[in-house]
């Protein structure tokens, strides 16, 4: 078997898609295969030569067409780093006859409900250029799948590999949810919202919300990466002092994991508004934890959220109909208590890494 080569992100993981084909790459040393993890995080300094106008991907190309050269074997990549490998690509393709497998975890650029036509084709365009070069596509869900598909790639090639839960890292040593009693006893609701501080997250409509709800029986843990995204992080900081919201919404630092277990076991209500997910590992998290969720009802969320069975759909970008699906929660603890039982059921016998990553094993024993 040829050696698994990763082209990826940070090392430890940062985001959801980091973590993802990292435990892909683990998995394939708990079965003795040949493998490397390759993080292109670590040479940022040469990514940041694409600013240079005109030709700096071009640049940023020949140089790691060079510098990974050395890795020979299966190419696994991220996609998110497919637009300084095309040259990487084209060399392995039609000169070393090396297999190329690209993980597609989200389109930065391409959405097909974009209504801006033009701008739709040329970034679907753009899009399929990547890929073309791929044997092999992975995703995790089939709306990005059908994302894809939209691109103009062969289905044929698409392979969905929903991702686990680290069952071992959020163990459940602590008392189960409080009963709908319970819950109608305590005086604040705990809500929990985990994501990295981006635009896309959809975060600021979530304090617009919470502005418009009265009675402030609530409490708001929003858990994100602040380092990386300072200038989101500052807007969302000065909305909730200019809402005055200070007393009751919490930022934490995403890399205090312990931190964020005692969040998960505390919290009654997870809200993500996301604007667009391919998956949301953070999702399962919650549901694990036995959370209701209020997320939106585009992309993948609906994959993984059933309206008013594990939570509640609203409309992207509308921070008054957050704010009615978190009032209906907090008015109503029994919805609460009965939501959150039907998602951990939903992830109770799903969603195991082990069997994501022995199918993405026996898809490249497939491909020998």
């Amino acid at each position: 078997m040829n050696k698994v080569i990763f082209f990826s992100g940070a090392k430890p993981p940062q985001t959801g898609g980091e973590f993802y084909n990292y435990q892909l790459s683990q998995y394939l040393e708990t079965i003795d295969w040949k493998h490397e993890y390759v993080s292109l995080h670590q040479k940022k300094h040469y990514i940041r030569l694409s600013k240079i106008p005109i030709f700096g991907n071009l640049l940023v190309s020949v140089i790691f067409a060079f510098i990974l050269f050395k890795y020979r074997g299966y190419l696994v990549e991220d996609h998110y780093f497919s637009k300084y490998l095309w040259l990487t690509n084209f060399i392995r393709r039609f000169f070393c006859k090396d297999k190329i497998i690209v993980i597609v975890h989200l389109f930065y650029g391409y959405d097909s409900s974009d209504r801006f036509v033009i701008r739709k084709v040329l970034n679907g365009m753009i899009e399929k250029i990547r890929l073309s070069l791929a044997d092999l596509i992975i995703t995790s869900s089939e709306y990005s799948k059908n994302e894809i598909v939209s691109v103009g790639i062969n289905p044929d090639l698409i392979h969905v590999l929903s991702p686990g839960l680290d069952r071992d890292k959020f163990n459940l040593s602590f008392n189960l949810p409080s009963s709908s009693h319970e819950l109608n006893h305590r005086n604040s609701k705990k809500i929990l919202c985990v994501g990295n501080y981006v635009p896309r997250k959809g975060i600021i409509y979530l304090i617009k919300a919470l502005s418009q709800i009265q009675y402030k029986e609530f409490t708001l843990d929003l858990v994100g990466n602040r380092k990386d995204n300072s200038r989101y992080y500052n807007l969302l900081a000065n909305a909730v002092e200019k809402l005055k919201l200070t007393e009751c919404v919490v930022f934490h630092d995403g890399s205090d994991q312990e931190n964020l277990k005692k969040l998960y076991a505390s919290a009654d209500i997870f809200v993500l508004p996301s604007l667009k997910e391919t998956f949301g590992i953070v999702f399962l998290e919650a549901m694990h934890y036995g959370l209701p969720i209020i997320t939106t009802n585009v992309s993948a969320m609906p994959e993984l959220v059933e309206q008013g069975k594990n939570g509640i759909l609203v409309p992207p970008a509308d921070s008054q109909a957050l704010a009615q699906a978190i009032k209906t929660l907090i008015e109503q603890p029994n919805l609460i208590q009965q939501m959150g039982e039907a998602g951990r059921k939903k992830v109770a016998d799903s969603y195991y890494w082990e069997h994501t990553c022995s199918r993405f094993v026996s898809i490249i024993e497939k491909m020998n």
